[in-house]
């Protein structure tokens, strides 16, 4: 995990190819009917289970950096990553803007106003002895990955794009949030997953990996903050505060580690435990650039968008 820097711009070229890369995946974001009244208050969806990937937001939030009106809601397992922004449960939610892109493509209104991720986490892993050195030689091998959607799947057809193979060179086997285990077992060769996560807790768990990075040549869009252009022109100025305050979050995530477990625990009680914590440490650190230097984090992260030209398709686009 790590910070989107200036240099990071969507273009509505690259975005406009991307989403025809990744049109025919679904993107399960049907609205659900609202379970709260968010009126008067601004909440912040983190996609699914707490973890220490979510450090910056805990951060800010303890440190007061959001204003009083602001919370945190995690989602649940079943839930789409857009249903409660688009029933107006959430404001804004933290998700990957390719699933973003995918969503706006099916006629959902979606704008990116935030950068979290500087490089794309998601990849394909390996364990070190395997005699898969590149992308092309996946051709004949069993990849695992969650399911047929999301940012691992789309890892999946950006790799064997690049390496000029199709979902048919390949066989593709549906193994759920399994990787680690499918991996370590043997029961596939490679699995879809993501550096500074999947990556790492392979390698605490005693399975040394490589890792094949993919989308060189492609504009991935990594995890952003999202919201909808209704809440947008309505409260502009307070989105802005909210990203702000999120950037705090991740400059204090990126430069202070162990302030970063500290705030996860209030979420994830297991790291009261040393062992824990000190696994949930190496993540964070996984989410340093190459180099591990902080100052490499340093730039704008807020987007937001001004107008509807600056919408690509009149749905989303980073805007300085």
């Amino acid at each position: 995990m790590s910070l989107l820097s200036r240099r990071h711009f969507l273009s509505t070229a690259s975005a406009t190819a991307l989403a025809g890369i990744l049109t025919a995946c679904g993107s399960g974001t049907g609205a659900q009917k609202a379970s709260a009244d968010a009126a008067g208050g601004m909440v912040i969806g983190l996609t699914y289970t707490p973890n220490i990937q979510f450090a910056p937001f805990y951060l800010a939030l303890s440190s007061g950096q959001y204003s009083s009106g602001v919370s945190l809601r995690h989602h649940g397992d079943q839930e789409g990553l857009f249903d409660a922004l688009l029933a107006g449960t959430e404001q804004v939610v933290v998700a990957g803007a390719d699933e973003a892109v995918v969503a706006a493509s099916n006629g959902n209104g979606l704008v990116v106003i935030g950068g979290f991720y500087q490089r794309y986490p998601g990849c394909i892993i390996v364990p070190e002895d395997s005699d898969i050195t590149d992308l092309a030689a996946l051709k004949g091998r069993i990849i695992g990955t969650p399911g047929k959607t999301g940012e691992t799947w789309y890892s999946v057809l950006v790799a064997l794009s690049t390496a000029g193979l199709s979902p048919d060179d390949v066989d593709v086997q549906e193994i759920g949030y399994t990787q680690q285990a499918a991996l370590a077992s043997g029961k596939v060769d490679a699995v879809a997953g993501f550096s500074n996560n999947d990556a790492v807790q392979l390698e605490q768990n005693g399975t040394p990996v490589r890792i094949l990075n993919i989308g060189e040549d492609v504009p991935l869009l990594g995890v952003s903050l999202i919201t909808t252009p209704d809440v947008l022109a309505a409260r502009r100025d307070e989105l802005t505060d909210a990203v702000t305050a999120s950037v705090t979050g991740m400059t204090t995530f990126v430069e202070d580690p162990d302030a970063a477990v500290e705030a996860t625990k209030e979420y994830v009680p297991d790291l009261t435990d040393a062992t824990q914590a000190a696994h949930a440490r190496e993540v964070a650190v996984a989410a340093l650039p190459p180099g591990g230097d902080p100052a490499d984090l340093a730039g704008p992260t807020v987007f937001l968008a001004s107008a509807a030209s600056d919408f690509v398709n009149g749905h989303v686009l980073y805007v300085d």
